[in-house]
């Protein structure tokens, strides 16, 4: 099943991941170390202690002996494996046997926040996951190896994503909290508990977050598409339906019929396993379960200048339930049958999407292809925004959209060092930041942020080139004398001619 997972990623170019391409050319420009002159001008390097690092750290090294293309497609296919056995980890820690129930997990891998590219806290996930299946199975060691063992855990997943060490902490405490909850009268000290050995491996990565960074951001730190706007609240919430939505996205695929179908015959599949007294939960996860639901439900769309918060936490929930729970007792007879019905169904849901990111991967081409005509080291204006982000342009039914390309202009920097105006460069967030004479050029963003006309004028001696995406409306319109330089389907490349005197 593994295998199946990775063939979408195998067979195309570039996978159709929101955040993916401006992941990668930010590990490009820290591979390259400053050495580049192009790029020199363009970013600066700023390590930090930054709870975010997990593909910057990893994959620069790799770029040593595989292309960027290669490294990014490994990383993704270390998600999907440490999701996946993470999970089944689990299961075996809790239930103390192996079991085909786990396998479940590898319905839920293609998932909403999986497109949207949030990549540093899948793959930290995944380690948080395996970090939780280890704390269960060494709990009862001494504290001289747990502490000291699971301290580093805890710090690797800091860095490797903040939510990612906040899942591995809150799965454990809660679980403990339980279990000392239970046997408080049982007598002894405390810190020999394992709850009592539990609660100090979180006290460095507490303390790295408040030497952090990240949290301290000023207006003038601001991403591009919140510069000019007043300081956001420090957390913003949604309505109770988005939350509905968050949950309904931890099933993706191109076919929203498909992926109906799929969550009705697995809520199924548990639904009769409950009425045949078959399917349970392990009692000792009652806590973990309630408290990363409550999270899911209580968390904010936004904290500070970081969006789409609330998307993250249903996935925890699900892999959480399916390592919770078992099937124990399987009867041949249904067991094959259902097995391979669905067997059948994750093949098929792995045909739909292999197919809809060859269709994509084809657009993609054709859009490297208008990149690698552009001059080395030009100055390349992003024009495209996402398709769900007003009312005048025509929307994906289906956030994040399936044909993602706002991000697309990111690659770029990788083929050709050009400046690319909307790479993630936020103080606090990236290691990649602007140089000086780079941090005042105006990008699209910042002007449909604030529902204000696009001042093409402006652009005319900041930037060489424009890319737009053709099924997009942009007010006003891009100039009439922007020279067209080629186009595929989806998009327009422009050469901006300079100011006339």
């Amino acid at each position: 099943m593994l295998l199946i997972a990775l063939i979408p990623l195998v067979l195309v170019h570039i996978p159709p991941l929101v955040d993916y391409p401006n992941h990668l050319a930010r590990v490009h420009i820290l591979a390259d170390n400053g050495q580049h002159p192009l790029l020199r001008q363009y970013y600066e390097i700023h390590w930090d202690l930054l709870p975010n690092l997990a593909i910057d750290i990893l994959l620069p090294p790799l770029l040593t002996v595989v292309s960027v293309e290669t490294a990014g497609k490994l990383f993704l296919g270390l998600i999907l494996t440490f999701l996946a056995f993470g999970t089944i980890a689990l299961h075996r820690a809790l239930h103390q046997r192996w079991s085909p129930w786990p396998i479940l997990a590898f319905f839920f891998l293609y998932n909403s926040v999986f497109l949207w590219g949030f990549l540093n806290y899948l793959f930290g996930l995944g380690l948080a996951l395996l970090s939780s299946a280890l704390w269960i199975t060494l709990r009862d060691r001494s504290a001289r190896l747990l502490i000291p063992l699971f301290s580093l855990l805890a710090v690797v997943l800091f860095f490797a994503h903040l939510f990612a060490f906040g899942v591995f902490a809150l799965v454990v405490l809660s679980y403990e909290g339980a279990s000392w909850w239970s046997h408080r009268h049982a007598g002894g000290r405390f810190m020999e508990t394992s709850l009592g050995k539990a609660l100090p491996t979180t006290v460095l990565p507490m303390i790295l977050l408040i030497l952090s960074p990240t949290f301290r951001t000023n207006p003038a730190d601001y991403p591009f598409w919140l510069r000019g706007l007043p300081p956001p609240p420090a957390v913003t919430f949604l309505p109770l339906n988005v939350k509905v939505e968050a949950f309904k996205g931890v099933l993706r695929t191109e076919h929203q019929g498909l992926d109906r179908v799929s969550a009705v015959l697995l809520v199924g599949l548990v639904g009769v396993g409950l009425w045949r007294r078959q399917w349970s939960l392990r009692p000792s996860m009652y806590l973990p379960l309630a408290a990363t639901l409550g999270a899911a439900l209580a968390m904010p769309a936004s904290i500070g200048t970081t969006a789409v918060v609330d998307i993250r936490m249903p996935v925890v929930v699900v892999l959480l339930a399916i390592a919770s729970s078992d099937w124990p007792n399987w009867r041949r007879r249904w067991f094959v049958p259902v097995a391979l019905a669905f067997s059948l169904l994750f093949v098929m849901r792995m045909a739909v999407i292999t197919e809809g990111w060859l269709e994509t991967d084809r657009h993609y081409r054709q859009f490297i292809a208008a990149l690698d005509q552009l001059p080395e080291g030009t100055r390349l204006l992003s024009a495209i925004k996402l398709a769900s982000y007003d009312a005048n342009s025509p929307r994906d039914s289906r956030i994040p959209e399936t044909r993602p390309m706002v991000n697309l202009s990111c690659w770029g920097i990788i083929r050709r060092s050009a400046f690319v105006s909307n790479l993630f460069t936020a103080p606090g967030q990236q290691p990649v930041q602007l140089t000086p004479p780079m941090r005042s050029l105006l990008t699209v963003e910042e002007f449909l942020a604030q529902a204000v006309p696009i001042p093409w004028d402006r652009f005319r001696t900041q930037y060489d080139y424009v890319v737009v995406r053709r099924t997009q409306t942009l007010r006003p319109p891009v100039p009439s004398d922007f020279v067209p330089v080629t186009q595929g389907e989806e998009f327009t490349l422009y050469r901006i001619p300079e100011r006339q005197p």
